[in-house]
C-alpha cells in the first residue's frame, strides 16, 4: 500500500509523529504532503526527517505551500493542488487528518479522484453547524472509506450518521498517544522557572480561535478574565491573544506573562506543571485530559465531548467573572482521573491494523 498522508497545522504534526514511524515499521509506503511552505514554516532538515515545533517527523516529499486565506480561498486553492497531486501520483488512499480546510479539500479531491480516504479523528462532534470545523467534520464523514475514531462518543456518532459499522475503528487519541510517548523527553523541563513561576502555581492559557479573537466583546471578557485569575497567568502566544487585544486598542493584564511561539515539548511541561490551563484549543484540551491537569474551555461547545466527563474540563462563557469562578474552581481540582479509553500509547499501531485489513472503496 502506498500512502499519501496530508500535514497541515500544527496538531496534524503533533498527531503524525507517532504514527508514521508505526506506517514505516509495518511495510506501508508513506509519502507526506505538508500543505504550509518550507520558507515560511522554517523546519530544521536533518536529512531523511525534518523539525518542525519541536517534533520530528518524516521529511515531506512536497511543500504544498496552500496560503491561507478565507474558507472559501483556503479550500478553494488546497483543492486545486491536491487535484493535480493525486493525478500525478495515484496513492492507493490519502490519510488525512482531524478538521480543518485542507483536511476537507484533500478529502474532496481525493474522493472525486477515485482515491480513498482515511479519516484520522473521525466522528467528532460539538452539534453547532455554526463551527466551521464542525462543517468540514460532517463533510468528510460522507467521503470517507475508513474512519478512524478517537473515542467511543465519535463512533456513535458515525454510527447514527448511518457510517457502515464495518467502515468504523475505535483507535483512540492519536493525540494523547504523542503525549505520552514523549512524557518522559520533558521529565527534566521546568520551562515556568524561566519566567519566575512556580510549579502547580500558575494557570497556562492558550487562545486561537476566530470567533473569540476575531470579536471584541469575547476578547475582552477573555482579557478580563485572565486579570481576574487567583494565580498568575502565563499566555502561550502565536501572535494571537495579543494582536486581539492590539486590534481593540486594550493593553495585556500586567499580571500575565507571554511566552511565543511556544515548542511542542515545552507546552507538554507548561501543561504539566500549572495548576490549570484555560484555551480554546482543541489540541491543547486533548493535551491536558491526558497528562492530568485540569481545563477551563473559553467555547460554547466541544467536540471533545469525551473531557467533559468527571473533572477534567469545564465549559465556560467568555465573560471576565465567569472565567474567574471557573479558574478558581479548576484550581481547587484534584487530580487522578483516568485518561479516557484507547487514549494510550497504542493508538498507531491500532491504525496501522485498520490498515493492513484493508480499505473498502466508496460504492
Amino acid at each position: 500500500m502506498q500512502l499519501t498522508v496530508v500535514v497541515g497545522a500544527r496538531p496534524h504534526v503533533v498527531k503524525v509523529s507517532p504514527l508514521l514511524p508505526a506506517l514505516e515499521r509495518a511495510g506501508i509506503g508513506v509519502d507526506v504532503a505538508f500543505t504550509g511552505s518550507r520558507s515560511t514554516e522554517h523546519p530544521e532538515d536533518s536529512g531523511a526527517s525534518m523539525s518542525f515545533y519541536g517534533l520530528e517527523i518524516e521529511a515531506p516529499r512536497w511543500f504544498l505551500d496552500i496560503g491561507v486565506g478565507t474558507d472559501a480561498v483556503e479550500t478553494g486553492r488546497a483543492m486545486m493542488v491536491f487535484e493535480d497531486l493525486f493525478a500525478r501520483e495515484r496513492p492507493d488512499a490519502v490519510l488525512v487528518v482531524g478538521d480543518v480546510n485542507t483536511t476537507l479539500a484533500a478529502g474532496l479531491s481525493a474522493v472525486k479522484s477515485g482515491i480513498p480516504v482515511v479519516h484520522l479523528g473521525a466522528g467528532l462532534r460539538c452539534g453547532d453547524l455554526r463551527v466551521p470545523e464542525e462543517i468540514n467534520r460532517v463533510l468528510i464523514s460522507r467521503i470517507a472509506a475508513m474512519h478512524l475514531a478517537p473515542t467511543e462518543r465519535a463512533l456513535e456518532n458515525l454510527e447514527d450518521e448511518g457510517v457502515e459499522p464495518e467502515r468504523i475503528h475505535f483507535v483512540g487519541s492519536i493525540g494523547a498517544e504523542s503525549v505520552f510517548r514523549h512524557l518522559e523527553a520533558i521529565v527534566d523541563l521546568s520551562p515556568a522557572a524561566e519566567f519566575e513561576l512556580t510549579t502547580g502555581e500558575y494557570v497556562v492559557a492558550a487562545f486561537h480561535r476566530p470567533e473569540n479573537l476575531g470579536d471584541e466583546a469575547r476578547t475582552l471578557g477573555i482579557l478580563g478574565g485572565v486579570a481576574r485569575s487567583p494565580l498568575p497567568v502565563l499566555i502561550a502566544d502565536t501572535h494571537t491573544l495579543t494582536a486581539a487585544a492590539d486590534r481593540f486598542g486594550q493593553t495585556m493584564p500586567a499580571a500575565a506573562r507571554i511566552a511565543d511561539a511556544v515548542p511542542y515539548l515545552t507546552m507538554l511541561a507548561l501543561i504539566r506543571d500549572a495548576a490549570c490551563v484555560i484555551t480554546d484549543s482543541s489540541g491543547v484540551q486533548e493535551e491536558a485530559c491526558t497528562i492530568g491537569t485540569p481545563c477551563v474551555t473559553v467555547r460554547e461547545c466541544t467536540e471533545l465531548t469525551v473531557t467533559l466527563e468527571g473533572e477534567a474540563n469545564r465549559l465556560v462563557y467568555p465573560d471576565a467573572e465567569e472565567i474567574r469562578a471557573a479558574l478558581v474552581a479548576a484550581t481547587g481540582i484534584r487530580r487522578g482521573w483516568n485518561a479516557p479509553k484507547r487514549w494510550d500509547r497504542a493508538v498507531s499501531e491500532r491504525v496501522v491494523r485498520a490498515l493492513k485489513r484493508g480499505i473498502t472503496p466508496l460504492q
